[in-house]
């Protein structure tokens, strides 16, 4: 199933949830890939976070990549529940590699938002190689 450019709420249907639960998934021990959706909704937000939790539960350190090319800018509403769910998961994570392709303004961007988000470590990088890479260094 193919997900549309619009906010996603909780009026999902079931196909529709679980296209979304499946942009979150296990590369390899303790690092994950997080496909983000077009237009972040507080819904879809909590959703795809949910998924990497249940995915690196019980884990004491793990990494994700997190797939940002297509993406629009999320609301004020969206930002603050992102620094949330990140606060939620800091104290585990040893890495977050965002992938934004070659747009030099979104990696700028990009930076200065996983500085108002919280990460501890952060790169930002042109393919999801590159992002895993980053990862598996930061992981040894």
């Amino acid at each position: 199933m193919q997900i549309e450019s619009r906010p996603y709420g909780a009026d999902a249907a079931a196909d529709e949830i679980e296209a979304l639960r499946a942009r979150v998934w296990k590369v390899e021990d303790r690092l994950f890939v997080y496909d983000e959706v077009p237009v972040q909704s507080l819904f879809t937000l909590d959703l795809l976070f949910d998924r990497l939790e249940e995915l690196a539960a019980g884990l004491d350190r793990f990494a994700y990549v997190v797939d940002l090319r297509g993406v629009k800018r999320p609301g004020a509403e969206v930002r603050e529940r992102l620094k949330q769910r990140v606060d939620r998961l800091n104290p585990r994570l040893a890495h977050v590699a965002a992938v934004v392709g070659n747009n030099v303004v979104i990696r700028a961007v990009a930076k200065l938002a996983a500085f108002a988000i919280g990460f501890r470590s952060f790169t930002s990088n042109v393919s999801v190689e590159d992002g895993l890479e980053a990862c598996r260094r930061a992981l040894r």
